[in-house]
């Protein structure tokens, strides 16, 4: 840390600012109105802690005044980098090009969109490749062969966009006006004849693909059999027919179709591998750190402010000591629920993704969106019901892989490879998804799990509500003996 800016951390004192910090931000706003070529026109990039902006987005002067009185500067913003301010050497800080740094979509605001979002979570500047201490796994070598396409203009001289913006521009146009493959290809094609000859612009759909394919976050769609009775994966991935009710698994192609596409599935699911992202977390300097906070946060007792702090999470550390004394080993929560993705006027379906969450995070970051790991989405139109875990299969697999192996991950914020692995804490579902996901018949006399035998259920004759008797009982019995089920 620069010693003239440790003002930076003693924003508050005795509830008002201090006056070192309120000279401070004056000195910062003017030092960055100093640089107008960084500037949005009469905006700049705003430092604050805020969720929203963090240096990504660019506000007024004033504005940039209130946030920084307000929320503070971002973690470990001591030298100005993205402001222009040359890194001194004596400070540690990496080595960063500001050219190169500036270019990748930063000043060009009408270029920003999601995915820049993401790869700049992913590749934020002090995530230099060449100031490691240990060489990275394969995996994560990946990774950084893809972040030198970004180094590539799209032509000599060009600031405004690199081949990875470029293509993560065109990719967000597909998505949001629905293109086909074969429009994005003829778009690429034209481009690449509109600009300099000496270009390096993708040309089709498939060199996109080669080329984002090293952020290694891969889907798998696999087969499944119309009933749900399986999926063709791992030693069924060959069966032409499901083994249970001998349904054919491909479509039978249409007479006097001179275009017949070959293998068409019934229905097909997809799984999003969890190792990857989980590895990703550990990749970029804005989530590694916090990785870790679950172990490293000042807890009080009697006061439970992240499930760190719960006896449940205790005791599990306690049982199995050999996990908890890796604080970067990853403890997940399941949740799933069933929707129907053609709202109340469409027709019946009933679609159930399956998300994790990793509670190794803050809470005000385990409960947001980008931190709830999309799974599985098990297809429609029918509830699987019982058949839920027919669909959990590769999940159950890959969680049982990081339980006893793990996976070799890289982490950033110590320069290190370890081996990561993971465990399954908890599932979050309503009462209905509780029996499909436990295998705990929620209707009936024994409906409530903690109950069990001991359950005070009346049967009432003449009714189809009996089913639901031990259910709204042990519902009753709840309030009154003070324990959830």
């Amino acid at each position: 840390m620069r010693p003239d800016r440790q003002w930076i951390d003693y924003r508050m004192k005795d509830g008002d600012l201090t006056m070192e910090f309120e000279v401070g931000i004056e000195g910062f706003v003017n030092f960055s109105l100093s640089h107008p070529e960084l500037m949005d026109r009469s905006r700049i990039r705003c430092p604050c802690n805020h969720r929203k902006c963090q240096n990504r987005n660019f506000q007024e002067a004033d504005t940039v005044r209130y946030h920084l009185a307000k929320y503070g500067f971002v973690r470990d913003y001591y030298t100005w980098y993205l402001h222009r301010e040359p890194i001194e050497e004596d400070t540690g800080e990496l080595d960063v090009n500001f050219n190169e740094v500036i270019d990748v979509g930063f000043v060009n605001p009408q270029s920003y969109n999601a995915f820049d979002t993401m790869l700049i979570d992913v590749v934020r500047p002090s995530f230099n490749p060449n100031d490691i201490e240990e060489d990275p796994n394969p995996t994560t070598a990946k990774l950084f062969e893809m972040l030198k396409a970004d180094d590539q203009e799209i032509w000599p001289g060009n600031r405004y966009h690199s081949k990875l913006s470029a293509v993560a521009r065109l990719l967000n146009i597909k998505s949001e006006h629905h293109l086909s493959e074969r429009a994005y290809d003829d778009i690429c094609q034209l481009m690449s004849e509109l600009l300099p000859s000496d270009n390096v612009m993708i040309d089709s759909f498939y060199s996109t693909k080669k080329l984002v394919q090293g952020l290694g976050l891969p889907v798998e769609k696999i087969h499944c059999c119309i009933n749900g009775c399986m999926i063709y994966w791992g030693e069924d991935s060959e069966f032409a027919c499901c083994k249970f009710c001998h349904h054919p698994r491909f479509r039978r192609p249409m007479r006097g179709s001179h275009k017949q596409k070959t293998n068409v599935p019934y229905k097909k699911m997809y799984y999003f591998p969890l190792a990857p992202r989980l590895q990703r977390l550990f990749a970029s300097n804005a989530t590694a750190k916090d990785m870790r906070w679950h172990a490293e946060h000042e807890s009080e007792d009697g006061v439970m402010r992240h499930c760190s702090d719960s006896e449940a999470w205790k005791h599990f550390n306690q049982t199995h000591p050999d996990f908890a004394i890796e604080s970067r080993n990853v403890r997940l929560g399941l949740s799933t629920d069933g929707f129907n993705p053609f709202g109340q006027s469409g027709q019946q379906y009933s679609s159930w993704p399956v998300i994790l969450t990793p509670y190794n995070l803050p809470p005000w970051m385990c409960m947001k969106d980008e931190y709830m790991f999309l799974s599985i989405i098990v297809p429609g139109p029918k509830n699987p019901k019982g058949k839920l875990d027919v669909f959990l299969q590769p999940l159950i697999a890959e969680l049982k892989t990081l339980w006893e192996v793990g996976v070799c991950t890289y982490d950033i914020s110590r320069k290190q490879n370890f081996q990561m692995k993971a465990a399954l804490m908890w599932t979050i579902s309503d009462f209905p998804a509780y029996s499909m996901l436990s295998g705990w018949s929620t209707a009936g006399k024994l409906a409530c799990p903690h109950c069990m035998e001991d359950s005070d259920s009346v049967h009432v004759l003449h009714t189809r509500q009996n089913l639901r008797q031990c259910t709204v009982l042990c519902t009753v019995w709840v309030t009154v003996h003070g324990h959830y089920t």
